[in-house]
C-alpha cells in the first residue's frame, strides 16, 4: 500500500468504518449526536454533514479532512459550556448527594469473598465473550438473525477493552498504594495501553500531550456520557467489598481521566452496585440502594427508574426493550443511557438467574458486549464462582487474555488473588 492510499484510507476511517462486529460506525455524526445530547447548539455542524458525506462518496479525502476539522472545531468550541459546572473533585461531587448514603454493617468471610470475586471476573468475561458478536446490533437486528440466543454465537474469547482497565488499577495499587490519584492512574494507561477508543481514547491522547485529569476528559472529547466508564466500574467495588462511598470514591477517581455527567453516573453507579451486592440484597433494592450515589435530578437516575418501572408494568423483556428505544432514540448505541437500561431491564427481568439475566440483557441490544459483561459481572458477584452454570463458564477456560503490555495472559485464579489482595487491605473491618 503506498503512502497516499494508506493516507486515504485513515481519513475516510474518521468518516466511516466497520466495528468487528460488522456495524457500520460513523465517527463525526455520532460525535455531533453527542453533543446534543448534552444540550448544546450543533446546528451549524449538522450543516456540514451533508457535505463530509458527499466528499467521502466522491472520495475527495483532502477536502473531507478539512470539513471534518471544521466539524471539530465547532465541537472543541462548545465543550467548555459543559465542564464549566462539571464536579472536578469528589468532594464537589459528593455535595450533590443525599447526606446520609446507604451503607451496611455487614461482613463476609474470606472464603466467600474469594469465591464471589472469581464470580465478578468469570461473570465479565462471559459477559463480553457473549456480547462481543453482535456489539452494537438492534433488538430486531439479533432476533431476526440469531432469533433468541441461548449459547456463545462464536467461540469465546476474553480479548476487550472492557477488562483491559480494570487490570491498571489494580497495577496502580501495587505501584502508588491504596491512595493512588487519577494523574497515576492515567499514567498507568499511557504505559500499558497500546490504543482505546471513544472518549477513552481521546483521553490517552490528551494526557501524552500533558493534560492531566481531570482537564484529561475535555480537549476534544464529546463522548465523556459514553458507556466506557460504566464498563470498567466494577474493580472498585470488589475491592471494596460492603464500603459503597469507599467504591464510589476510588470510581470517581477513574473516570474523570475520560468521562463526564452520565459516563461518570455510570462509573460510580456499576462500582456501588458491586460493593453492596456482597451483602446479598435482592436485586431490585440493590439496583436502587446504588442510585443514591448518583444526583437524583440526573438523567441517569431518570433512566433507571423509567426502566425498572417499565419492567414492573410490561413484564417482559421485548415490550421493555421497545420502550428503551422508543425513550432513548436520541442517543447512540454506546451512549451510557440506553446501555444502563439493557442492563436494569436484564437484572429485574432476569429474577437472580445467572442466564437468564445474561440473556434477556443480550436481547435488547445496543453495546452487547458491555451491558452483558455488567449484568453478568454483578450476578457474579452475588452467585460466586461455584455458582456459575458450567455452560457458560467451562468455554471460558482459566485464563484471561489481554492487550494490556505486559499482562497479556492472567490466570483468573490469580486475577482473584489479585483482586482479594487489596480488597483486604482496603475493605478490613468487612472481611473476617
Amino acid at each position: 500500500m503506498d503512502e497516499t492510499t494508506d493516507r486515504n484510507q485513515r481519513i475516510a476511517s474518521f468518516w466511516q468504518m466497520k466495528a468487528e462486529s460488522g456495524v457500520t460506525v460513523y465517527p463525526m455524526q455520532a460525535s455531533v449526536q453527542a453533543m446534543e445530547n448534552l444540550g448544546c447548539d450543533m446546528r451549524e455542524a449538522q450543516a456540514l454533514l451533508p457535505q463530509a458525506e458527499t466528499q467521502y462518496n466522491n472520495k475527495e479525502f483532502g477536502k473531507l479532512l478539512g470539513t471534518l476539522a471544521h466539524i471539530n472545531g465547532i465541537i472543541s468550541a462548545r465543550l467548555p459550556e459543559i465542564s464549566a459546572d462539571e464536579p472536578a473533585t469528589w468532594e464537589a461531587y459528593r455535595q450533590a448527594l443525599p447526606k446520609e448514603l446507604p451503607s451496611t454493617e455487614r461482613v463476609i468471610n474470606s472464603a466467600t469473598y474469594i469465591d464471589r470475586v472469581k464470580g465478578a471476573w468469570l461473570g465479565k468475561c462471559i459477559g463480553t465473550a457473549l456480547g462481543d458478536p453482535v456489539e452494537g446490533w438492534t433488538r430486531e437486528a439479533i432476533r431476526s438473525t440469531h432469533g433468541w440466543i441461548d449459547h456463545y454465537i462464536a467461540k469465546p474469547k476474553t480479548l476487550n477493552d472492557d477488562t483491559a482497565y480494570p487490570i491498571l488499577v489494580l497495577h496502580a495499587l501495587d505501584e502508588y498504594g491504596e491512595d493512588f490519584t487519577s494523574e497515576q492512574l492515567a499514567l498507568e494507561w499511557i504505559e500499558h495501553l497500546p490504543f482505546a477508543y471513544t472518549a477513552e481514547q481521546v483521553a490517552l491522547d490528551n494526557i501524552k500531550a500533558g493534560h492531566m485529569p481531570p482537564k484529561s476528559r475535555w480537549p476534544g472529547n464529546p463522548c465523556g456520557a459514553w458507556v466506557g466508564g460504566q464498563m470498567r466500574g466494577e474493580i472498585h467495588g470488589l475491592i471494596a467489598p460492603l464500603a459503597p462511598e469507599t467504591a464510589a470514591q476510588y470510581a470517581f477517581r477513574d473516570a474523570v481521566i475520560s468521562h463526564y455527567r452520565e459516563g461518570l453516573h455510570g462509573e460510580i453507579y456499576a462500582a456501588v452496585l458491586i460493593s453492596l451486592a456482597f451483602a446479598e440484597l435482592p436485586i431490585e433494592d440493590l439496583l436502587r440502594q446504588a442510585l443514591a450515589f448518583v444526583p437524583q435530578d440526573s438523567p441517569f437516575t431518570a433512566v433507571v427508574e423509567q426502566t425498572i418501572q417499565s419492567c414492573h408494568r410490561h413484564g417482559e423483556w421485548e415490550a421493555v426493550a421497545k420502550s428503551i428505544e422508543h425513550n432513548l432514540t436520541d442517543y447512540h448505541w454506546i451512549h451510557t443511557l440506553p446501555n444502563i437500561a439493557c442492563v436494569i431491564a436484564g437484572l429485574i427481568l432476569g429474577e437472580g438467574d445467572f442466564e437468564k439475566t445474561i440473556l434477556t440483557t443480550l436481547a435488547c441490544g445496543y453495546d452487547t458486549d458491555c451491558s452483558v459483561g455488567q449484568a453478568a459481572a454483578l450476578l457474579g458477584t452475588v452467585l460466586g464462582a461455584k455458582r456459575l452454570p458450567s455452560k457458560w463458564t467451562d468455554p471460558i477456560g482459566e485464563a484471561l487474555d489481554t492487550y494490556v503490555l505486559g499482562f497479556e495472559r492472567i490466570e483468573i485464579d490469580t486475577l482473584t488473588a489479585w483482586t482479594v489482595k487489596w480488597g483486604e487491605q482496603i475493605a478490613t473491618n468487612r472481611i473476617t
